[in-house]
């Protein structure tokens, strides 16, 4: 409810300080209030208890938010502050009060804010003439729950049996939602407008006017000026628009180019015409939007997936030919090999690495590493150590020895390089597998249906310019496995790496304990990579041969 306002009224001679709903104005007052209509002539007269009685019977039939209030005079005779007798069921104030809950409600004393406002004013004047007046979109502030909050409304004020009859309507859902369209016009980059194809008459928003750069005090561009600031080749877009729209009541939508500040702004518009009853096309709404900038980052967006496309292409390309796809088993003197890369979900490209080669004197070279990062420069370090170890192999080098030789090589040729790796070597005449790591997981050896870790653990490559490496020693039994492997088989986030250990080793320990015809397929088959975050490389042995060469 709009608080009920007021200023200084003269007091009736008989008046009371206390409320004086009817028959307190003197003799020439109530005659003038009689001809106008606004109370009943004094052979009419009602009582206070009776006009409180008529108004609220009235209210309660009335469909809007009413209030009748009746003045109350303090010491000096004048109007004091009015006090609701009768309330509408409609009837709602700013602090929520609803209908009969109003009733003894002061204007005043519950709404402070009100005195010396245009409502206070109109309802004093209206008390005093008799005469109706309208107050248009009055703005109270007044402090809720410690906010302040601003309400606007509409007030008719007329002066019945004495007393003051408002009826208002609120603003406040209108003005809000006319704040909601400004800011999704605003946020949304597009604006709507009205074109009447009977009158001429043209109706923008304000961000319509915002989108085309106008002033909105030179008014919004018409049919003839809007396609002067159309791009030329874009002129038939609008000709088959407005020819669409005259067949047609579904909505059309259309882009075209428009020069705006001496730029060219895309503009996507969807429009529709609304027709009388016979049919006729009377008027054309569109809403139109600006996308220029949407646009843009569309074709960039889409231009960067074509090149992570290609990217991804050639980097898959390039990865098979650093790491080739092996499917088949590899035969090596006194062993069968199965090795499997897994890239990354996210980097195709990275620096795990595996080597598995046939020396001279019927040995083999086995070999697992990691080079931190992805991408590549991670590649590019693991190319070259993956070669390097070929080479030192063919060298008749121990495997600490080639370790020794890859720090060396990180430390000239990639100083800002560090990796780990486990290099082993297989001699089949006595089955003695010597083998060596730098800063890499362990190799796990099943033999029957036990798992158990191999490490001789050593820093990693590329920390120091001058690091030993030892080797160690284990003989083979025939069916035995040797599983070698990167941290991305077993890494998780949050979770400690020898835990990954153990849950692999308890994995490999169910597969074999079932028996299956083929140890070593089942075996790789199970090891499945638990982060998916990083690349993978897995390689897993099996002894061949049964008995030692004596020779």
């Amino acid at each position: 409810m709009p608080p009920p306002t007021g200023g200084p009224a003269p007091r009736p001679a008989n008046a009371a300080t206390s409320p004086d709903p009817g028959g307190s104005a003197d003799g020439a007052t109530r005659a003038s209030a009689a001809r106008s209509g606004n109370v009943p002539s004094r052979g009419a007269e009602r009582s206070p208890a009776e006009a409180e009685a008529v108004m609220r019977v009235v209210l309660d039939g009335i469909p809007a938010q009413t209030a009748w209030s009746v003045p109350i005079y303090g010491p000096d005779g004048e109007i004091d502050d009015f006090e609701v007798r009768a309330a509408g069921p409609h009837a709602k104030d700013v602090h929520g009060r609803v209908g009969k809950e109003l009733i003894g409600v002061r204007t005043a004393g519950s709404y402070p804010s009100t005195r010396d406002t245009p409502l206070w004013r109109a309802y004093l004047r209206v008390m005093r003439t008799g005469e109706p007046e309208d107050v248009v979109r009055y703005e109270h502030v007044e402090a809720v729950e410690g906010v302040r909050h601003r309400s606007t409304y509409t007030v008719r004020v007329t002066r019945v049996l004495g007393g003051l009859l408002a009826a208002w309507t609120s603003h406040e859902d209108e003005d809000r939602l006319v704040v909601r369209l400004a800011i999704t016009e605003r946020l949304g980059n597009l604006g709507w407008g009205r074109w009447s194809l009977v009158t001429g008459e043209i109706e923008w928003s304000s961000q319509l006017y915002a989108i085309h750069g106008r002033d909105p005090a030179d008014g919004p561009l018409d049919l003839r000026q809007y396609r002067a600031i159309t791009h030329p080749e874009d002129l038939p877009i609008i000709d088959e628009a407005l020819a669409t729209l005259a067949v047609s009541d579904s909505p059309h939508e259309f882009e075209i180019r428009v020069r705006v500040g001496g730029e060219l702004r895309l503009i996507r518009a969807v429009t529709e015409v609304g027709r009388d009853g016979a049919g006729r096309p009377i008027e054309m709404h569109g809403l139109i939007q600006d996308i220029t900038d949407w646009r843009r980052t569309t074709d960039e967006l889409a231009v960067a997936t074509r090149r992570l496309a290609e990217e991804s292409r050639l980097t898959a390309e390039l990865q098979h030919i650093i790491m080739p796809v092996q499917e088949d088993f590899l035969t090596l003197p006194g062993l069968r090999v199965a090795v499997r890369y897994d890239a990354a979900a996210t980097a195709p490209l990275g620096g795990d690495w595996y080597q598995a080669i046939h020396l001279d004197d019927d040995e083999a070279l086995l070999a697992v590493g990691d080079v931190a990062g992805n991408g590549l420069p991670a590649a590019s370090a693991m190319a070259k150590l993956r070669h390097a170890i070929t080479g030192l192999a063919f060298a008749d080098k121990h495997p600490d020895e080639i370790l020794v030789a890859l720090n060396r090589l990180l430390r000239r040729l990639r100083p800002d390089v560090l990796a780990t790796a486990v290099v082993a070597r297989f001699r089949p005449r006595d089955r003695t597998l010597t083998f060596t790591h730098a800063g890499h997981p362990p190799m796990l050896l099943v033999r029957g249906r036990s798992v158990r870790r191999l490490l001789h653990p050593g820093v990693l490559l590329g920390v120091f310019d001058d690091v030993e490496y030892t080797r160690a020693t284990v003989r083979m039994e025939p069916g035995d496995l040797l599983v070698m492997f990167t941290d991305g088989l077993i890494e998780l986030p949050g979770r400690d790496l020898f835990e990954g250990l153990d849950d692999l080793a308890a994995t490999i320990a169910g597969v074999v304990a079932a028996d299956p015809p083929d140890r070593l397929a089942a075996v790789m088959d199970a090891l499945v990579p638990s982060n998916t975050g990083d690349d993978t490389c897995i390689l897993v042995a099996q002894l061949t041969m049964t008995t030692l060469d004596v020779a």
